[in-house]
């Protein structure tokens, strides 16, 4: 694939000129209705966003802070940053305040653009303000502080932006999620990041500007703005979610034709429609698990045959009805869905194909702008994360670790010393993913490195497939394997605030039942693999608390040292007990 010439804006305003008058973008009014903005007033609102900045001394090599809700905002203001050949720094308000403190000391943003006045409260108490403050709220109380209304009130029908960047100018500095350490600054280039929207938009060529798509992840996540770019390629329509607790409420109004998620949604999404099923009556329980049965066997059919037989056919045309009322939770338009991020459990998409939807795992790598490898609607295998996008040339080392070669890959980590990098000799980027490939070129991911671990007897453990297991019990919220250097896993599981077995675990019975269950979700993983005592906790983990990140990966080392005495406790139950079958009746350890 050949390099791109163009930069970000010059995309934007050839969309402009080739569909002016056609619906870009659309947000919530205060009345709850969908309000639509052209592609022409994007350009244009981006153009004086642009003109204001650069009126308040943002020039080309500085950076720029957004700090805002996910909305057309962050959009405007991304494209007017990147107009000026400046370079975009997405800010998580949701971040722990020390992960706060470390991007925004490294970069150093000259402006920042935020919400409100509360939001500009935590940036002071987190790291000092900058030089330049631009709010969106419209009443502005200080006069060293701008309305970013302002730089929208008058918009020249004909003006174009104050200066122009190029490919190589750097478009933003992103940061890795943190999930094993400080988040680390890596900055991509113009050409880089469309060289990410234009493999994307190869690898589906069924998105179009007949597409509907739903922008509802923080835009502080590269991949998020990634897809929002390619919505501006190829002239799709964006609806726009603030607040993430709404978007299952308004999937139904927005009828998207794809979505894009992160496994926590899906596991989410399936609980939701096993918790409203659970309140029919037996009957209509009894209808809805045939149809569904029904729905797998043709779907595992499909897929390994290619084919389905006429009986199950017939069946099949009996139970979509019954299952059509069920996909409509995410319109009735939907084509297919992608999730990334972290690995999606094989049995939630095997669920989820025989309801009718068709979800697609994608694996990235913060260090390479492109995604590594994704599935596709026509050439796709479960479990496994894709076939490698062109561009990115892959290896498997002799340990088994995953290497990436190719354009998309970063240069190094953003104001770091040049020996602190994963790249080796050969320009190859050591992902620190375990990975197979197979002989049709799809890649099975075998777990992190640096969470896979030894026990003391020397046995090997891979945390990702037994936390799947475990998050299959329809009560458990999060799970965690531990065990590093210890005689046995131990699971730490958080209880869905949701579920009975919330209050239950208080009880002798409660606990036996996580027991029970714990020791069924793993039986089918050999005995030194499975957890010896179980960790249970009512509380939630949390981003604020620093358990978990923007993107809702776990921070394991965070989660080790919440429950450092309880693992302690863990490692004491079974000696306690010692007829106990710790394999097959794991001893339950309660904290709050």
């Amino acid at each position: 694939m050949p390099a791109p010439t163009t930069t970000l804006p010059e995309r934007l305003l050839a969309r402009c000129k080739d569909t002016p008058d056609a619906v870009a973008y659309l947000h919530r009014g205060d009345d709850g209705k969908w309000l639509p903005v052209t592609w022409h007033t994007v350009a244009q609102r981006a153009i004086g966003i642009a003109r204001g900045l650069s009126l308040l001394g943002v020039q080309a090599g500085d950076r720029v802070a957004i700090m805002l809700p996910t909305s057309p905002e962050w959009e405007y203001c991304q494209q007017a940053v990147l107009m000026l050949g400046a370079t975009v720094v997405g800010i998580d308000a949701h971040d722990a305040p020390s992960n706060l403190h470390h991007i925004l000391e490294l970069t150093q943003p000259r402006a920042l653009v935020t919400g409100n006045e509360r939001q500009l409260a935590l940036i002071r108490e987190t790291w000092r303000v900058p030089e330049i403050i631009v709010v969106a709220e419209p009443e502005v109380p200080h006069p060293d502080i701008h309305a970013l209304a302002d730089f929208l009130q008058t918009l020249d029908t004909g003006a174009t932006p104050p200066s122009a960047p190029s490919p190589d100018d750097i478009a933003t500095i992103v940061f890795t999620s943190g999930s094993t350490g400080t988040p680390k600054g890596i900055a991509y280039t113009h050409r880089q990041v469309a060289l990410a929207c234009d493999a994307i938009l190869d690898r589906f060529p069924s998105i179009s500007n007949e597409t509907t798509l739903v922008c509802w992840l923080p835009l502080s996540n590269l991949f998020q703005r990634i897809i929002n770019l390619c919505a501006i390629v190829c002239g799709a329509r964006s609806y726009f979610v603030s607040n993430p607790q709404d978007i299952v409420r308004l999937l139904p109004e927005i009828q998207p034709s794809l979505f894009i998620g992160v496994p926590r949604f899906f596991e989410k999404l399936h609980a939701g429609i096993m918790a409203e099923v659970a309140k029919q009556p037996a009957p209509v329980r009894l209808l809805i698990a045939a149809a569904w049965t029904t729905g797998m066997k043709t779907a595992a059919m499909q897929r390994s045959h290619g084919q389905v037989s006429l009986t199950w056919r017939a069946l099949s045309m009996l139970a979509n009805p019954i299952l059509a009322r069920l996909r409509a939770v995410m319109g009735q338009r939907m084509q297919f869905m992608v999730s990334g991020s972290a690995p999606l459990p094989s049995w939630l998409m095997d669920r989820f194909h025989g309801l009718g939807w068709l979800v697609l795992e994608a694996y990235g790598i913060s260090e390479n702008v492109m995604p590594v490898a994704l599935n596709t609607p026509t050439h796709y295998r479960f479990g496994s994360v894709g076939r490698a996008l062109p561009g990115n040339e892959l290896l498997v080392a002799e340990d088994g670790e995953l290497l990436i070669r190719g354009d998309g890959v970063f240069s190094g980590y953003y104001g770091a010393d040049a020996h602190d990098t994963p790249i080796d000799s050969e320009a190859y980027l050591h992902t620190g993913d375990f990975a197979r490939l197979d002989a049709d070129g799809y890649v099975w991911l075998e777990g992190r490195k640096s969470e896979v671990f030894k026990t003391s007897t020397g046995r090997r453990i891979a945390p990702a497939p037994l936390e799947a297991a475990l998050k299959q019990i329809d009560y458990v919220d999060h799970a965690i394997i531990v065990g590093r250097d210890r005689p046995f896993p131990v699971a730490i599981i958080t209880l869905s605030p949701e579920h009975e077995m919330g209050k239950q675990v208080q009880t002798p019975e409660g606990q036996k039942t996580i027991s029970s269950d714990v020791a069924r979700a793993c039986e089918a993983f050999t005995p030194y693999q499975r957890p010896g005592a179980v960790i249970a906790s009512t509380r939630p983990l949390g981003i604020a608390t620093g358990e978990l990140t923007a993107n809702l990966k776990i921070r394991r080392k965070q989660v080790e040292t919440r429950f450092e005495r309880d693992i302690e406790r863990a490692y004491e139950a079974p000696r306690l007990s010692p007829d106990t079958d710790i394999r097959t009746n794991p001893p339950v350890i309660l904290t709050p």
